[in-house]
């Protein structure tokens, strides 16, 4: 039997989130990739080419955290990262509790007919929810990029 990551990964390949799962994977896991002060002062913004974009709240924060880039980037290695950047910007606090997350734009139905046909093939419920998601969170979280 084969791991439905392995089965998965072509999928998001071909569908061209990869990137935008991978970051998702950053996000959820954040507060345990760095210890609470590290995390408090830095977020996970952008990912692009196995390069981290990180948001870091001061320029005293952003120096500190140049020292440590190769610490770093060695923790998100497993994530396929290979590199890390800073910037000043917005550090997002990484939220546990999905409840409390923003909401993001409604799928139009034609996204919604996409979806379906591209799960409905997948006999493996498990599989087919996991994909269902993380297509519906693709669209959705590009959608809301676009406004």
């Amino acid at each position: 039997m084969e791991k439905a990551g392995s089965l998965l990964e072509p999928l998001v390949k071909r569908l061209g989130i990869e990137s935008g799962v991978r970051l998702s994977r950053i996000r959820a896991d954040w507060n345990t990739l760095f210890d609470k002060t590290l995390s408090l002062h830095m977020s996970p913004s952008r990912l692009s080419d196995g390069e981290l974009l990180l948001n870091v709240d001061s320029p005293v924060w952003l120096q500190q955290l140049n020292f440590y880039k190769s610490q770093i980037t060695a923790k998100l290695s497993a994530y396929g990262i290979r590199g890390v950047r800073f910037r000043i910007g917005k550090v997002s606090p990484v939220r546990v509790d999905k409840e409390k997350s923003p909401r993001l734009p409604e799928l139009s139905s034609e996204e919604a007919y996409f979806i379906e046909g591209l799960v409905n093939t997948i006999s493996d419920a498990e599989i087919r929810n996991a994909v269902r998601g993380a297509a519906e969170k693709s669209l959705r979280t590009k959608k809301k990029e676009q406004t």
